[in-house]
């Protein structure tokens, strides 16, 4: 009986952790809803932290907001409203790298691609999630003098754009993309194909 119990135990760690090495979730997503806001916006309550397999640390302080606006349309067509799914721990600290920008577009891509699968989405969704992120997802240039926007721009604006694409050419890829054999730079690659512009930049944010 004392074995049964402790295989148990075991378990239940191993499932509270990440597949990926080394990472996983700190605290909750505890969310409150923001009165009096035509589209649902929210607050987190306490602050929450995931740690990624590779060491990067993405940290949501506590009254951060979120909307689930971070995500394109196209990925919400195929996954539904994001802070109201089995994948929202993802969906905040994503959501909230977008908003703040403090970590690379790829980064931030990456890591919810991981994040996702941390929380039990099946490979071959993630590998879809992954496609959408990159072929329709909000790009941005980190603020400083770095950045290759900064010499029109300034090192202080604030820089997001996306992807220009055909509708038609990112659904063709969905049933490829749902491959649980993939890599990421398989993904990556296919997407290139059939990005016709990277996409204006604007410091004006995307709606």
């Amino acid at each position: 009986m004392c074995l049964v119990r402790f295989l148990s135990f075991i378990a239940i760690v191993l499932n509270s952790h990440s597949v990926f090495a080394g990472s996983g979730f700190e605290g909750a997503p505890e969310l409150r809803l923001i009165e009096n806001t035509f589209l649902d916006r929210y607050r987190t309550t306490s602050e929450f932290i995931y740690r990624q397999g590779g060491g990067r640390v993405w940290v949501v302080p506590s009254g951060s907001l979120v909307d689930g606006r971070g995500f394109p349309r196209l990925f919400i067509d195929f996954f539904g409203p994001t802070l109201d799914s089995y994948f929202v721990n993802s969906a905040v600290v994503y959501d909230y790298s977008v908003k703040t920008k403090h970590h690379p577009w790829v980064a931030a891509q990456n890591m919810a691609y991981e994040a996702m699968q941390a929380e039990g989405m099946p490979r071959s969704e993630a590998n879809l999630a992954l496609m959408l992120l990159r072929a329709t997802g909000t790009r941005w240039a980190i603020k400083g003098p770095g950045n290759c926007f900064s010499r029109c721009h300034g090192p202080d604006a604030n820089l997001e754009w996306r992807p220009i694409v055909n509708d038609v050419d990112v659904l063709g890829l969905v049933d490829w993309a749902r491959d649980k054999r993939l890599r990421v730079d398989q993904i990556e690659s296919r997407v290139k194909e059939i990005i016709l512009e990277e996409g204006p930049h604007s410091t004006i944010g995307i709606r």
